[in-house]
């Protein structure tokens, strides 16, 4: 049984996956989408900070990941292994979760909703993404 973090990431996903489809970010729209996902309330939640934080992020979250993935455009990745990865970087980016336990997530549900290849395509992108932010200056408050 999936936990519901991980159903939560999924949920995430799919939405993502949505949004590239109909290029509706509308707070109407991903409501819409977890009201018809019959998800229970806690999954729905984090689902939906994750995919708001994507929203208001995405030009920081697609740009490491071009930075990260040189010989892959962002928009020619599967709609599948590109939003795993945006949720992933979301989830880093908030410090939601440590980075491996993320990473590993990511590599699970890429295998489990593409196919092989894209375990060790969203594994070597992420790598390189999470050595980036690996290297950067932390804010102190």
């Amino acid at each position: 049984m999936a936990t519901d973090r991980r159903h939560a990431r999924v949920l995430a996903m799919q939405a993502l996956c949505q949004w590239d489809v109909q290029r509706d970010e509308s707070p109407e729209s991903l409501q819409a989408y977890m009201l018809a996902s019959e998800a229970s309330a806690k999954p729905v939640r984090y689902a939906s900070e994750l995919v708001r934080t994507f929203w208001s992020r995405r030009e920081e979250i697609d740009r490491r990941l071009s930075e990260a993935s040189p010989n892959w455009e962002v928009g020619r990745m599967s709609p599948v292994e590109r939003n795993v990865m945006r949720v992933t970087v979301v989830e880093w980016l908030t410090a939601k979760v440590p980075p491996k336990v993320a990473l590993n997530e990511a590599i699970e549900i890429a295998g489990e909703y593409a196919d092989d290849n894209a375990r060790r395509f969203v594994n070597g992108i992420l790598d390189e993404v999470l050595k980036g932010l690996a290297v950067e200056p932390k804010d102190h408050d």
